[in-house]
């Protein structure tokens, strides 16, 4: 956290919007619920901007910013139901 928190100020400065908000190509965003470096709301609020093929926002429950990390069984089940999918033009097999 201590590399992070060096990059707290030079990230609030980022604006997302500059890059544009049409993307040709899937978009994703899967994150924490309790997320205080990007929270839910704001980041909720550009992805509903976002034009894209396809688009899919889901809250991995009990998890912060790394939420990946800290809850690998739910972004893998994201990554499974949601992304490959999309990639591979087929569903998951149960």
């Amino acid at each position: 956290m201590t590399w992070s928190e060096r990059l707290q100020l030079q990230a609030a400065t980022i604006d997302e919007r500059a890059e544009g908000t049409d993307f040709p190509i899937p978009f994703f965003v899967f994150q924490g619920d309790g997320d205080v470096l990007t929270p839910p709301q704001p980041a909720k609020r550009f992805f509903d901007e976002v034009s894209a093929p396809v688009k899919e926002f889901a809250l991995i429950r009990n998890a912060s910013h790394f939420a990946s990390f800290r809850r690998p069984e739910q972004f893998l089940d994201l990554m499974l139901t949601k992304v490959r999918p999309v990639i591979t033009g087929q569903p998951l097999a149960v």
